[in-house]
């Protein structure tokens, strides 16, 4: 009974496709129906299938190069009284200032306290301020490479 009705729905298709003028491609299973191709004709309504978003790309505009100079640090101005470190919240003493990490002088930002001195970043520069104690056997302040 399945198989009567297998041949009866692939007849109906063929005759239905013969009536459309579908045209039938054969192969090795058989006569298969080819799909027409569908074509949006809009009359004077937009594609909805198109992109109308342009993509255009400004051109670039001329670069003049310029010489950036980096500001310098003088830092013999910077005078280390004191330095409080290994706790919590450390603390240096400059120019008379009481100052902690992240605080600004002149400019110049504290990036860490330690027993060594004090670090500071100014101008994409890091500096080093030695400690009190260790300024006499050192230079007074010295850049570093970091």
């Amino acid at each position: 009974m399945r198989l009567i009705l297998k041949y009866l729905a692939f007849g109906f298709l063929l005759t239905a496709a013969a009536g459309q003028g579908i045209a039938l491609a054969e192969d090795a299973a058989g006569a298969v129906p080819v799909r027409p191709v569908m074509e949006y004709k809009s009359d004077k309504l937009r594609d909805p299938f198109k992109n109308y978003l342009t993509e255009e790309k400004p051109e670039p505009l001329p670069q003049e190069t310029a010489v950036v100079e980096k500001p310098q640090l003088d830092l013999n101005k910077f005078t280390v009284t004191g330095i409080i470190w290994g706790v919590r919240v450390p603390q240096a003493i400059i120019n008379g200032r009481v100052l902690t990490i992240g605080d600004k002088l002149e400019g110049a930002e504290i990036i860490s306290i330690e027993k060594k001195g004090i670090t500071v970043s100014f101008g994409g520069g890091i500096f080093d301020l030695p400690s009190p104690g260790l300024s006499s056997t050192t230079p007074a302040a010295s850049p570093t490479n970091k």
